[in-house]
């Protein structure tokens, strides 16, 4: 996106489950769009250990079926896409290692990178493990994880929506959004967000008396900071202001109801970090309800 001049190509990670069909239908859509090839990647799993007893030729049955059945996986995902998206070149990719280093690999050079919802709870992830979560905290490029319906799996006129806080990754999700609406024709919701907590410091008796009239102002005009070089480089894309008097991952997941997509950025924590300091981007990957691209410097 905004670095397509060394970034090519689209990747959907491709397991077999339901979530990672849509993922790739959204995929081929902004493929299309962008004029991009699709990669529909599926990540052969490790052979077992067969050094107690075992035949060289259990290795290599072993070795077919997995190829088999991953060649069988995507092929459904292609047969899928191709019911909507019949001008998209796409390409099959096979690579070996574990799911979360190989796709995290792909992203150095991907343009988008597009998975399946994460299969677990957010209490699960914090104490098992999610290649998703893994993912999107690694990546070296946007990444999109498909939530909602079926009917986000390809993009449409609904508007795109960006989490704003005026920080150095909030700027790059900022200009993937912007990047996206314009490519996408559809407008652009940009939502901050602020409390008492963050204005005075912390809870106060203060804050029953404080007149937050100019907080209001103070917020507005960061909103419109934030904006501004970008609605100049952009001024297509029609956009719509809202600033709340709210958390971020409750705005952000009421606005998912009507977006095609969430855009913010990420600081990469882990699952067990995000649980103590709290982490907007994983509990939207979790609750919301569109697809949400996470963007962080990779």
């Amino acid at each position: 996106m905004t670095s397509a001049s060394v970034r090519h190509g689209i990747v959907a990670g491709i397991d077999g489950s339901p979530g990672a069909v849509n993922a790739a239908r959204w995929a081929a859509s902004a493929a299309r769009k962008f004029d991009e090839p699709l990669r529909l990647t599926h990540v052969l799993r490790g052979q077992p250990d067969f050094s107690e007893g075992g035949a060289v030729t259990d290795e290599e049955m072993f070795d077919r079926h997995v190829r088999t059945e991953g060649a069988k996986l995507v092929e459904e995902a292609e047969n899928a896409i191709r019911d909507d998206h019949t001008d998209v070149t796409i390409e099959r990719v096979f690579v070996s290692g574990t799911t979360a280093t190989a796709l995290v690999e792909l992203s150095k050079t991907a343009r988008i990178l597009s998975l399946g919802q994460a299969g677990t709870t957010e209490m699960q992830s914090v104490f098992l493990g999610s290649d998703t979560i893994r993912v999107v905290n690694r990546a070296h490029c946007p990444v999109t994880v498909f939530r909602g319906s079926s009917d986000h799996a390809t993009t449409d006129t609904r508007p795109i929506v960006v989490g704003i806080d005026g920080s150095k990754l909030s700027e790059l999700a900022t200009g993937h959004a912007f990047e996206f609406a314009a490519f996408l024709g559809v407008p652009l919701v940009a939502v901050h967000t602020w409390n008492e907590h963050a204005s005075l410091g912390g809870y106060s008796e203060a804050r029953r008396f404080t007149d937050w009239g100019p907080y209001e102002e103070h917020e507005n005009a960061l909103l419109s900071e934030c904006l501004a070089g970008w609605t100049e480089k952009y001024p297509e894309v029609e956009v719509t202001r809202s600033v709340q008097r709210s958390g971020p991952m409750k705005a952000l997941l009421e606005h998912s109801a009507e977006a095609q997509l969430v855009v913010v950025g990420s600081h990469g924590r882990s699952p067990f970090m995000a649980s103590i300091v709290g982490s907007t981007s994983q509990s939207l990957i979790h609750h919301a309800q569109c697809p949400v691209m996470v963007c962080r410097e990779g």
